[in-house]
């Protein structure tokens, strides 16, 4: 029997994408894995290394979205710190709401690294000619998603050792790239792009851009960035990981507006889109703002391996309720806000004007889209364009430790953190 070790494309290198290739062992029975280790960059150029470039793009985009969707959550409050600061914890900065630029080198440079690898690897595969269309297809599209997690989520652009510029450089490289993994790619593959390409869109205002991408995506499309629970924590879906007993327990449901919603009379058997368990045990450390909290951990995602949504219809549908609201259509707004809570079995939303379907559009949008690292862009672009309506009082900043559970303050986008600034002649 013969067996082939896991393609790996993890490590990298200012010089080129390094690349662990799969080694085939022909002994009998033999289930060993042989690791060659590095490889030279010549050898990037042929067509054998483009499905582990591909893969390797891949697992950066999927490093990257860990850490700035797990960090993201905490200051919009989307999960409430409850316990250990380090290691899979949140730090006292991000419990009060702070991105300081000391604090997200890890979240700049896997980001950073994400999108230089999508783009490298990119060129290797058209300078050598591509082996399947549809692994260069995939390919843009990993990009396409490194860029767009920038473009939501960091304040300022910087490419490659470049000046900063507006964060609108990653939007169009985003788009740019979700327009080459619709040529290129398979239809799974090209109707995660279409999806994405629209969630881009709608951040940069072209609404009707964004509703003629999003008519197209079906209700139940859903596209996951994948994580694995046996190869070590840096593959690991962070949020679960973070939420477990052991060894962290370091976020919690309680004091965020899920416990409320959650738990109340009108929705009394809670929101399946948003569940968590309710416990008697605490977190694993006092928090600065309340002491000891209690643990009521999230089942999202029940295991370490869980992946992530990253694009799916029922984005698409409030993308489309979105632009009714800009273009004056309150009813027809909630028309889609309830269909989508229709087909989750949950009691339907009431509104009597524009205002309140705002608010209801960003109550739901925080819901279908919980923990999935998308609530900090939202925030951002809604005070960018002073959208009516409100937020729930647990989403913003009072101002004051003596608020208790509330957020003293709140970024809305991390800046470029202090290992780009110290190394960038151009800062």
């Amino acid at each position: 029997m013969k067996s082939i070790s896991i393609e790996r494309a993890w490590e990298s290198g200012r010089g080129g994408l390094l690349v662990l290739m799969p080694a085939v062992l022909l002994s009998a029975c033999d289930v060993s894995v042989i690791n060659p280790g590095r490889v030279q960059e010549d050898f990037l150029f042929k067509a054998e290394a483009q499905a582990a470039i591909v893969k390797g793009i891949g697992r950066a985009a999927s490093e990257a979205h860990n850490w700035v969707g797990y960090t993201g959550a905490a200051i919009t409050r989307e999960i409430h710190p409850s316990g250990s600061t380090g290691s899979f914890g949140i730090q006292v900065e991000w419990q009060n709401g702070e991105l300081d630029y000391e604090t997200v080198n890890t979240h700049w440079n896997l980001s950073q690294r994400a999108r230089w690898w999508g783009d490298d690897g990119i060129s290797k595969i058209e300078e050598a000619g591509a082996e399947d269309p549809e692994m260069l297809g995939r390919a843009y599209l990993w990009a396409g998603y490194a860029y767009r997690l920038l473009a939501e989520n960091f304040c300022d652009a910087v490419i490659d050792g470049g000046p900063r510029e507006p964060r609108s450089v990653y939007y169009e490289r985003a788009i740019a790239r979700f327009d080459q993994a619709r040529a290129h790619g398979s239809s799974e593959v090209a109707m995660a792009a279409t999806a994405a390409r629209a969630s881009v869109k709608a951040f940069l205002g072209d609404w009707n851009g964004a509703v003629a991408d999003a008519t197209t995506v079906p209700d139940d499309f859903v596209f996951h960035m994948p994580y694995h629970s046996t190869e070590g924590t840096t593959t690991h879906n962070r949020i679960q990981f973070a939420s477990q007993a052991e060894p962290y327990k370091a976020h919690t449901q309680k004091f965020t507006k899920y416990e409320e919603y959650s738990l109340s009379d009108n929705n009394p058997n809670g929101d399946p889109r948003v569940p968590f368990r309710v416990t008697d045990e605490t977190g694993d450390a006092a928090v600065q703002c309340c002491g000891q909290v209690p643990w009521w951990p999230q089942t999202k995602y029940p295991e370490p391996g869980a992946d992530i949504p990253l694009s799916k219809g029922a984005e698409m549908r409030l993308i489309e309720a979105e632009a009714m609201l800009i273009a004056g259509d309150w009813r027809g707004a909630m028309g889609r806000i309830n269909g989508l809570r229709e087909a989750a079995g949950v009691e339907a939303a009431t509104a009597s004007n524009a205002l309140e379907t705002w608010t209801a559009l960003k109550r739901e949008r925080g819901i279908v889209l919980w923990l999935e690292g998308r609530r900090l862009g939202d925030f951002f672009r809604w005070n960018r364009d002073n959208a009516p309506g409100d937020r729930h009082p647990l989403e913003v900043p009072s101002g004051s430790q003596n608020e208790g559970s509330h957020l003293i303050q709140q970024d809305l986008c991390f800046p470029i953190a202090r290992s780009e600034i110290d190394t960038n002649d151009n800062l």
